[in-house]
């Protein structure tokens, strides 16, 4: 790939014309990214597991964590690695960039289905969400939407507070580790946040000049409401907006299998045990030590594999502490229901939370303007398809707590869409968001000769609580994922004051000149509530509650929780996890990028664990 890239610099730069290289450049890039979509990659080959290998350490799931775990862990040359992942490789779709949202519903995603409690969310049929997560190589790194966040320094802090080592200035050389940053203009401006050597490519390409302009103006509008705009919101910046980086370069998704996975393929080291699903952590009742797992093959068998060292859960924020408690690791009261023997009474499943979100939709100008660039970005892999731009804000006063005060509260993502975009715009809203035809078909009505852009506002620190429970005794059924929304009264107050501020972007000066407006919706549950009361955004943003499908915290680290500060699950031996569900905060931001991290500081504490049998 280097050799290729250099060799079209050098064409390039034999040109003349600035509009003629950068022409060239983008359909190269797309041609790449085709050809490299549709051809064999050469993806890890799959290790034929057998019943009763023993292996060091037991890797469960190859998702962001767990990817990034098993292959850190692989450099320590004698240590025999075992990454066990229940799906396969990565598809073609995964693997370039703009074709994320084709990813739902396919086998490549479990397909879950999170609910609501009764009076929220009943824009959603049988107040059901969508709950995707990659069953892949890369896991949910392989799916998602591409967004790179950190989140502040401040989500650390409170972390360190719960499970000490977790600061922020920690954690940061993990960030760092991870990063391979390709945007010049941040590593001129704040180079002692990132780092060009890591494995994960990072990038905020240049888009066409429309869309460039669509930026400008949406950038310029929330500056105006006071969200300024700043180089990125995970420099010294906290607060303001900006165009957004993503987790991909070159024409390629740096997924985690992508980017830690490929690159070790020929180690010796490092099995990878694909269409393989782990069913229960296996533990001496009498030492309490977890000394493997039973794996069920794609064609059904079932038998033992064995870990020397460690069993290391990395399946994420829904199935970690399914395994836990299919393993008889959990809440007693819930374990002793569906007769599995308790090993340890631990909060297995609590403390579930997610950045839940609100959709907010202005109408622009009228005409097709932006439409034909929108629909032909969808064909420019090398891209993401649409403008986007994000913004951090809180709104309450200061406050005296250093956490609080320095933690944003909301974010917002804009997505701008051009007019006569409604087919595509209901079949989205009801196959991947999974609101009723009535709500999708108002936003599909708003577009029809208008301009759009669709904004979600996320609360980015809820204190609404779910939990994600076993249905049975079977593994292969899968768990009840209760989401919690708005079950603490306070998150509903401030979500109401988020969507009444958001609604200022409709007074900007673009807006104005346009006539923009901010769409009235169909939402059944609020028929009757004079618009733009608080008492009808209260009932708007009860009905309407979405995912960002950021799960987290169902094995917390902490004295409380599930792990301790090393990921070590609380009264056990030979056992971690290691995913977004040690988390005992949620980040204010997307969290694939702090779950890597979670996953290369705990290879770290792992290496030191046993550094006697070593030498680097």
């Amino acid at each position: 790939m280097a050799s290729v890239n250099r060799a079209v610099n050098d064409v390039l730069s034999s040109m003349q014309s600035t509009a003629t290289r950068s022409s060239l450049m983008r359909w190269f890039l797309q041609t790449l990214a085709i050809s490299q979509a549709v051809m064999p990659i050469g993806w890890p080959a799959a290790h034929k597991l057998k019943d009763g290998e023993k292996f060091d350490f037991i890797v469960v799931g190859a998702g962001s964590s767990g990817a990034a775990l098993a292959a850190r862990l692989s450099e320590v040359p004698h240590w025999q690695v075992l990454l066990i992942e229940a799906g396969g490789d990565p598809p073609p779709a995964s693997v370039s960039p703009s074709l994320f949202a084709t990813l739902a519903h396919t086998p490549t995603d479990w397909d879950y289905r999170a609910s609501l409690d009764a009076g929220v969310g009943s824009s959603h049929p049988n107040r059901t969400i969508f709950m995707t997560r990659g069953k892949m190589l890369g896991g949910s790194s392989s799916n998602n939407y591409e967004i790179y966040a950190r989140g502040v320094p401040a989500d650390y802090d409170q972390w360190d507070q719960i499970a000490p080592g977790w600061n922020w200035d920690t954690v940061l050389h993990y960030f760092k580790k991870l990063e391979r940053m390709t945007d010049p203009s941040v590593l001129k401006e704040n180079h002692f946040l990132h780092s060009t050597e890591g494995p994960v490519a990072i990038s905020r390409p240049a888009q066409n000049a429309l869309f460039e302009a669509i930026n400008e103006r949406i950038l310029n509008s929330l500056d105006e409401m006071g969200v300024k705009r700043v180089l990125e919101n995970y420099g010294p910046a906290i607060f303001g907006a900006s165009r957004p980086h993503f987790t991909f370069a070159n024409g390629r998704r740096s997924s985690t299998a992508e980017a830690y996975l490929v690159p070790i393929k020929n180690r010796p080291n490092i099995h990878i045990g694909k269409f393989s699903r782990v069913t229960k952590v296996l533990v001496d009742l009498s030492t309490r030590h977890a000394y493997g797992v039973q794996v069920m093959t794609k064609s059904k068998r079932v038998f033992n594999i064995y870990a020397n060292l460690e069993v290391i859960l990395s399946a994420g924020a829904i199935d970690s502490p399914k395994l836990l408690m299919l393993s008889g690791i959990g809440p007693k009261k819930q374990l002793d229901k569906l007769d599995i023997e308790v090993i340890s009474d631990l909060p297995v499943g609590m403390n579930l939370h997610d950045h839940m979100l609100t959709p907010v939709i202005f109408q622009g100008q009228s005409g097709f303007q932006t439409t034909v660039q929108n629909l032909a970005t969808v064909t420019e892999l090398d891209s993401y398809p649409t403008p986007i731009q994000v913004g951090l804000f809180k709104l309450n006063a200061s406050s005296a707590n250093y956490i609080m005060e320095n933690k944003p509260q909301f974010q917002s993502f804009n997505i701008h869409m051009g007019a006569g975009l409604t087919p595509f715009i209901n079949i989205g809203c009801v196959t991947v968001s999974n609101y009723d035809l009535s709500f999708c078909e108002s936003i599909g009505n708003a577009n029809i000769f208008n301009e759009i852009d669709y904004t979600n506002l996320v609360l980015l620190h809820p204190k609404s609580r779910g939990q994600v429970k076993l249905r049975s005794k079977n593994p292969l059924d899968s768990p009840v994922i209760e989401l919690g929304y708005y079950r603490d009264k306070n998150d509903l107050d401030v979500m109401v004051e988020g969507i009444k501020y958001m609604t200022r972007l409709a007074k900007t000066s673009y807006f104005r000149k346009v006539g923009g407006r901010v769409a009235r919706l169909n939402v059944k549950e609020c028929r009757g509530l004079k618009w733009g009361s608080d008492s009808y955004w209260r009932c708007y943003a009860r009905n309407t509650v979405s995912s960002l499908l950021h799960p987290v915290g169902t094995c917390a680290m902490g004295p409380d929780g599930v792990v301790d500060e090393t990921l070590k699950v609380h009264g056990m031996s030979g056992l971690r996890v290691v995913d977004a569900s040690v988390m005992p905060t949620i980040p204010s931001g997307n969290t694939n990028i702090p779950a890597i991290m979670v996953g290369e500081r705990a290879a770290d504490l792992i290496k030191a664990d046993y550094q006697s049998t070593f030498m680097f």
